[in-house]
């Protein structure tokens, strides 16, 4: 399943980070200052994506230059990658699926084209690019420290600026988790829910492809 073609997965990578590094300035200057752009889910971790994504270039083009075309390129270390990938979809999904349908998307076309890229490309690099190192199941739960970062930094901060508004007036990187709201309590369940099954679903298909589930055949002479 994996690309074996250090010039297309090579070609593929530098694709996503021209598209990323053009539509980032132009979302990132919607919102009503840098501060509060990189108080938001996706552009903190498309920032980290971008520079994995960069990293990735330059391993693949001194593959590429090392041992040629043929051949599986250089990836990361897939403890370390995954739960970037992971975060990153989730990141674009809560865009289309909670700040697009309300109207308080920023970067209009931009922003799109943004979210698109940082769905698309995590998974396009993971499942057709990287080798599939095996990820402990454990892991998920030191992943969840950046949710949890997450969620109180968002609660703290409009306590400690509640006049800095994010974009259109909007306190909150994600309009389901105002803490205002009564509900809040069980939104954040839903967050944390979606975090870590999300987490829990990408390391078991990690294992399912990097082969961990088949069976040992045991010759004997």
């Amino acid at each position: 399943m994996v690309v074996r073609n250090r010039l297309v997965a090579l070609l593929l990578r530098l694709t996503f980070f021209v598209l990323l590094w053009i539509s980032y300035p132009v979302y990132v200057a919607s919102f009503e200052s840098a501060w509060t752009a990189f108080c938001t889910m996706s552009v903190e971790l498309g920032t980290v994506f971008l520079v994995m994504v960069g990293f990735e270039l330059i391993f693949n083009l001194i593959d590429l230059i090392r041992h040629g075309i043929h051949g599986v390129a250089a990836g990361p270390y897939m403890p370390f990658a995954l739960p970037i990938t992971v975060f990153t979809i989730i990141s674009g999904i809560f865009y289309f699926s909670t700040l697009l349908p309300n109207g308080d998307a920023p970067g209009g076309a931009f922003g799109i084209v943004l979210h698109v890229v940082l769905i698309a490309a995590p998974l396009i690099d993971w499942l057709f690019l990287d080798e599939k190192g095996t990820c402990p199941m454990f892991a998920v739960i030191t992943w969840q420290i950046y949710p949890i970062l997450f969620h109180i930094f968002g609660y703290f901060r409009t306590v400690i600026w509640p006049n800095d508004a994010i974009y259109r007036g909007n306190m909150y990187a994600l309009p389901f988790l105002n803490y205002l709201d009564p509900f809040i309590v069980w939104k954040s369940i839903a967050f944390f829910a979606i975090t870590l099954g999300g987490a829990c679903l990408a390391v078991f298909l990690n294992d399912v492809l990097s082969g961990k589930f088949r069976p040992v055949k045991i010759q004997i002479d």
